[in-house]
């Protein structure tokens, strides 16, 4: 048996009009913002575990670890400028400065200051969770 479908109501709207369409868009933009945040995030609380870690080294460990700690943090600055550029939250690009500072810091040996600036970095990205929490709320998707 065949059924009838109701046609949908169909407005004219201009392109990027549809209050359907920004709607999602803000949404999904806040989902994607919400997960690069959690990530960033993550990966900057290993970071700055890794930093207490640091020192408690010497001599040619500290050396190695030093430089492959810095790998690790030019890796997660890029992480957070890919965040920047996917997602357009400026708080992205504060951290990634914060990251970067952090990582000059290690190589002259001064670890609170790096740990500082880690901080302020999770800080940056917690901001950008959270604001991707209340757009998904304000849109009744939470």
């Amino acid at each position: 048996m065949l059924r009838h479908r109701p046609r949908p109501l169909r407005q004219q709207f201009s392109v990027g009009e549809s209050p359907i369409t920004e709607q999602f868009s803000e949404a999904g933009k806040a989902i994607v913002g919400f997960q690069y945040a959690e990530r960033v995030k993550s990966e900057l609380v290993i970071a700055a575990k890794m930093v207490d870690s640091l020192g408690q080294l010497t001599g040619d460990e500290l050396k190695g670890a030093s430089k492959l700690y810095s790998f690790f943090l030019t890796a997660l600055e890029g992480e957070t400028n890919i965040a920047l550029n996917v997602v357009g939250r400026t708080e992205f690009e504060t951290a990634a400065d914060r990251i970067r500072e952090a990582a000059e810091k290690i190589g002259f040996g001064q670890y609170d200051e790096a740990m500082r600036l880690l901080s302020e970095a999770i800080s940056h990205v917690a901001s950008v969770g959270q604001w991707a929490m209340q757009t998904l709320k304000d849109n009744h998707l939470l």
